[in-house]
């Protein structure tokens, strides 16, 4: 089965949180080494990681844990499931968390020399939680601040489930329906009903199925509820499918039943080769589907298109460009196109409407095709260089990342094509490849 075969299968009967999901993920088969070496990039100091086992009605799981400095040395710890930053009552009022903006967290990603495709899927997670509290509290999305999901624990959350994620080779995942708990719980304001404000707010907007369940407490936290969110790309389970792996991640509170969370690897009826193409050969690019959002301006300058376009690929667009059209009245102006999925249309079509003079615009589905891809470190004289691998009918294909290429180019005082050229040659076989 190859990785963009595979369809990852959150089963949330015991809610969602950031530790789960990393343990899940981990006991998945994603890399502990990997995931120390990517989370190592970040600027954050003062905690530890532990995994282990934990025992949850007799089912062994993954128990991931990240331990901040200022608890270990008193040894008591109970990151995990509960509010924000999955710290009860007694953790808010003896443990400090510092404060960071929604700004202060995506320059903190941006500057962090994480791998591409984690550095999305953790910006696009925090753009999640970002959106939700600021309709929460009526205030800019820049200015959010983020009191407990701004903790280094839940930073460091967020960027793992990404790193394993990417780890695993997933593209593809659904999410069940996400359990919640009832009464209320504690956050930096005080006592909050379950669930969340922020929470309800994100099961709103991407229309998270929940059922209210009669256990006491939260179980579903806003880096949970954020990471199903940002994750999910399919609405609902194929008819037939093979479960190829599971993966068990450990809660931190006792429930009446297991507080885990189940991931599972599905392979479907059409990736598992039992149909093909009308020419009777198994087609290996799956297809998706996306939405084409389009708007036509004659009165937008330039700088605030490109500006545009960088906002639109950092808030999770899958792509976007400008095309020269000929408008009314005979003027020219230029055709702005967006790619995205369906829980990013919303919030990309309120940046179109931001950031341009744009009064109006078109949206529709449409299918995609991608092929295979991965990331490969290609060694060279002047340096390790990123290039990415796309393979198509047996076929492989080397493209270098442009930074690598722009600074291998300066290094070694070349022109960028002649950089390109040795990146190519370096990363085509054999060469050392992370599967």
């Amino acid at each position: 089965m190859s990785k963009s075969d595979k369809l990852l299968y959150l089963e949330c009967y015991s809610g969602i949180s950031g530790d789960m999901t990393v343990g899940a993920l981990l006991d998945l088969g994603a890399r502990e080494e990997i995931l120390r070496r990517e989370l190592a990039k970040l600027p954050v100091a003062g905690y530890e990681l532990k995994v282990g086992r934990a025992k949850k009605c007799g089912i062994d799981a993954c128990d991931f844990d990240v331990i901040l400095q200022d608890e270990s040395s008193h040894g008591e710890h109970t990151h995990g499931h509960h509010h924000h930053g999955e710290h009860t009552h007694g953790d808010f009022h003896t443990h400090h968390h510092e404060h960071r903006t929604y700004g202060d967290i995506s320059r903190m990603l941006q500057e962090s020399c994480l791998e591409e495709p984690v550095l999305e899927m953790a910006k696009r997670i925090f753009r999640v939680v970002a959106e939700a509290e600021a309709k929460v509290h009526r205030m800019p999305l820049e200015e959010v601040h983020f009191h407990e999901v701004g903790a280094v624990d839940s930073i460091v959350d967020i960027v793992a489930a990404a790193v394993c994620l990417h780890d695993l080779g997933i593209s593809r995942v659904a999410v069940s329906v996400l359990h919640e708990g009832t009464g209320t719980t504690w956050c930096q304001h005080g006592r909050i009903p379950v669930p969340a404000p922020a929470v309800l707010e994100m099961m709103a907007r991407y229309e998270l199925p929940v059922k209210i369940t009669e256990n006491e407490g939260e179980m579903i936290t806003p880096t949970g509820a954020a990471i199903a969110a940002a994750l999910r790309t399919e609405v609902a389970l194929p008819e037939q499918f093979v479960v190829k792996k599971i993966g068990m991640g450990a809660g931190k509170k006792e429930f009446a039943q297991a507080n885990i969370l189940r991931a599972m690897i599905l392979e479907t009826k059409e990736s598992s080769g039992q149909e093909g193409t009308k020419e009777g050969r198994k087609e290996d690019t799956p297809k998706e589907s996306v939405w084409v959002l389009e708007t036509n301006v004659d009165d937008c300058t330039g700088e605030q298109l490109g500006y545009t376009i960088e906002q639109l690929m950092n808030a999770g667009a899958l792509d976007a460009g400008c095309f020269p059209v000929g408008m009314k009245k005979n003027r020219p102006g230029y055709m702005l196109q967006v790619i995205c999925r369906e829980d990013m249309r919303e919030s990309l079509e309120n940046l179109i409407f931001k950031e341009t003079t744009s009064i109006g615009l078109r949206r529709y589905q449409e299918s995609r095709r991608v092929l295979e891809r991965e990331f490969v470190d290609a060694d060279t004289p002047w340096g390790t260089a990123k290039v990415k691998v796309c393979s198509h009918h047996g076929e492989r294909y080397y493209y270098p990342e442009y930074s690598s290429v722009k600074e291998i180019s300066k290094k070694a005082g070349i022109s960028l094509k002649a950089a390109y050229d040795e990146i190519q040659k370096a990363a085509e076989p054999g060469e050392r490849t992370e599967e």
